[in-house]
């Protein structure tokens, strides 16, 4: 998952005045609850109403399906039940992907080196691992088919940008036949990305299923959002994607349909019955918010669901139920923000009047409490309360959503009420 944003890194330094750290809701620290995530398995789809079972039945059988494409999974997944007391391996991001180049260098050399590599370190399941240098010959896969991330995952920007890569360079090329290989590597990843799509619109963070909390709807660093908003634009038909048949096109339309919808009904509602914002993860049947990693507890989080709100910000056209779900969620951002302070990770909060506003990553639900969490799966009200490794190696407080705030005002002007 990504590393700590640099926005988030305040730092005391810069005032020429110290200030007293400000102290936040107070609590005494408390464990996870049991269960916290539960992957999708047999006996859970047994047990749904005999109208759903088919889907997720069938389901299984696909992840199975593309199981049996991988090397077997014979290195062990570190215990995903149990606390740890690792310190953490850093975020995987692949390296050489450029979406935001100018045109013209689509159409480089080097860019068609790369989109090369990419189509040499697609897995056979059609996906891409998390990762991977781009930007040297004949690269290794950063994970091999014998772990849980080597069939594919959506994790830190993967799967989807390789695609996009490929169709970027695709469309630059001059000669059609340079880019046949480009082509048909996108098709099976378009493929993959609509095989591993749960029936009720969700995405795993890896397919085939890895269990654990990676089989959880992943909204966590934006993976669905970035699934979904490449299925909307190749079913609009955007230039880059002009190569991909009209029947595909309309399944990708299809899918991210649904994934509107699984972004809709799993959006938490408070005590009253009124619509908040979302987890990180949520349950792949239940919708429910769940954990994830250690140190990520079930929590209303700001950073997703600033992202998410900006993706139904960008739908054209937005249902009145995609109106209602942004204006609530806007609502909670607004009133969970953080004034007039900065942080700072060694000493905390520390006051600052006229500070951008911030917010912490989780928010305890029911309270609205910021809360932080450590490797051995405690859950504080107080981010000094917690292990320096861990107060160190992860985005606690950020800015996040602000880009939100200032959007949804010229946003709400335009739409439909």
């Amino acid at each position: 998952m990504r590393p700590p944003s640099p926005l988030c890194a305040f730092a005391v330094a810069l005032f020429a005045v110290a200030s007293a750290p400000l102290a936040l809701a107070t609590g005494k620290p408390k464990h996870w609850p049991p269960d916290p995530f539960l992957p999708v398995t047999p006996e859970r789809v047994a047990g749904l109403p005999e109208a759903e079972r088919a889907a997720w039945v069938r389901y299984l059988e696909v992840s199975r399906e593309y199981l049996a494409k991988l090397p077997p999974r014979d290195v062990p997944e570190p215990a995903l039940n149990k606390p740890m007391d690792t310190p953490p391996a850093g975020g995987a991001h692949s390296r050489g992907l450029r979406l935001d180049a100018r045109p013209a260098w689509y159409a480089s050399h080097e860019a068609q080196q790369i989109a090369d590599r990419v189509v040499q370190a697609q897995t056979p399941a059609g996906a891409w691992t998390k990762g991977n240098n781009y930007t040297k010959s004949g690269p290794a896969p950063a994970h091999s088919g014998a772990n849980v991330w080597g069939g594919g995952t959506f994790d830190n920007d993967a799967t989807t940008w390789e695609l996009r890569m490929l169709a970027l360079v695709n469309l630059a090329a001059k000669e059609p036949a340079r880019g046949a290989n480009w082509r048909e590597a996108f098709l099976r990843g378009v493929n993959y990305m609509l095989a591993a799509q749960y029936p009720n619109g969700g995405f795993p963070q890896i397919f085939p299923l890895g269990g654990g909390y990676h089989d959880a709807i992943t909204y966590n660093d934006e993976a669905m959002v970035q699934v979904l908003e490449l299925l909307r634009d190749i079913s609009a038909g955007k230039p880059e994607f002009a190569f991909v048949p009209a029947e595909l096109k309309a399944k990708c339309g299809s899918a991210m349909d649904r994934g509107l919808h699984c972004i809709l009904a799993s959006q938490i509602k408070d005590a009253s019955g009124s619509r908040t914002v979302w987890c990180q993860q949520h349950d792949a049947i239940t919708l429910l918010p769940c954990a994830a990693r250690n140190f990520e507890p079930i929590a209303a989080c700001s950073d997703e669901s600033g992202a998410i709100v900006r993706f139904l910000m960008s739908l054209p056209n937005p249902s009145p139920e995609v109106v209602q779900s942004v204006d609530a969620a806007v609502t909670w951002l607004d009133r969970t923000a953080l004034r007039g302070v900065v942080w700072d990770r060694a000493t905390g909060l520390v006051e600052k009047p006229g500070a951008r506003e911030i917010w912490a990553r989780f928010y305890e639900l029911g309270t609205d409490k910021p809360i932080f969490g450590d490797r051995d799966r405690t859950i504080h009200y107080a981010v000094e309360e917690i292990s320096s490794e861990r107060r160190y190696g992860y985005a606690w407080f950020g800015s996040w959503p602000a880009s939100v705030l200032e959007k949804h005002r010229a946003w709400s002007k335009r739409v439909k009420r």
